[in-house]
């Protein structure tokens, strides 16, 4: 198990991206120096041979666990996850190898959907662009190409012909069901007790009611832009987004900072000092 991550994001980081740069085990530090476990020269060999076979972009079963992988990145990109491996940082998540095959495992979803964005030095903040992001290329040219994982398993056609089934399968079952919002309706009842009397809360009892209505909707709008998407009434790639800017599900009266934003953590510093030293 290993969690890759980069110490410098002004260097290459080839590694974090998951990209084959030679044999020897010196030219992944990103990777093996962030091994949760004792690794050993067999334990990198399989690794590394495994992103050598995913580079090659052919049998690519015999060195990525695709059913997994697929399933994990229709999640993903529903939820807008770009502080990810599919973002400019290229981390964020956990690479776990056994017998030679990958398999990439969430991590950190506190800026999914589409408020990573809210925290950019040039932020997006059109929610029109960020809930109808495009499902086929989540991400930008450069990015995507270095980014194989993704890239390499969609060139595949009947790895992208079951990823867009899983996204079917997963509008329908969660989405589409209403399986998703009563869940998050009970976690909601469930939770509310506790949020309303934390003295550390980084908002208000009514900003979090508020951001729990946000979520619902984006999700709402977010399910109906993939189906159109799914089904060809609305762009899927950056490019056919280009050319039709305005085809898409209409966003425009969501508020994406209402889901919280890093101003939320300013304003909550002092109220929670306070609240941690009454318990010292």
């Amino acid at each position: 198990l290993y969690k890759p991550d980069y110490t410098s994001l002004n260097a290459e980081n080839a590694d974090v991206a998951l990209r084959y740069v030679g044999d020897g085990p010196e030219r992944y530090p990103n990777i093996f120096d962030n091994a949760k476990f004792d690794v050993d020269g067999a334990d990198q060999t399989r690794l590394i041979q495994a992103l050598k076979t995913l580079a090659s972009g052919e049998n690519l079963e015999t060195a990525v666990n695709v059913d997994e992988v697929l399933r994990y990145f229709v999640v993903q990109v529903f939820v807008m996850n770009w502080d990810s491996y599919l973002g400019h940082t290229g981390h964020n998540y956990f690479l776990y190898e056994e017998d030679g095959i990958l398999s990439i495992l969430p991590w950190d979803y506190n800026l999914a959907f589409g408020t990573y964005a809210l925290g950019m030095t040039d932020p997006i903040r059109d929610p029109n662009v960020l809930l109808n992001w495009p499902i086929n290329t989540p991400a930008r040219g450069e990015t995507m190409r270095n980014r194989p994982l993704y890239h390499n398993l969609m060139k595949n056609d009947e790895y992208f012909a079951r990823y867009h089934a899983y996204f079917d399968q997963f509008l329908a079952e969660y989405l589409e069901s209403g399986r998703c919002e009563a869940l998050i309706r009970e976690t909601q009842a469930l939770i509310a007790p506790y949020v309303e009397e934390d003295p550390t809360a980084f908002c208000s009892y009514e900003d979090h009611l508020l951001a729990v209505d946000t979520l619902l909707e984006v999700c709402r709008l977010r399910s109906e832009s993939v189906r159109g998407q799914l089904e060809g009434t609305f762009p899927s790639t950056l490019a056919q987004w280009a050319e039709h800017p305005d085809a898409g599900v209409d966003a425009s009266h969501v508020d994406l900072r209402a889901l919280g934003d890093f101003q939320d953590l300013d304003n909550a510093k002092a109220r929670q000092d306070a609240a941690l030293a009454a318990l010292e």
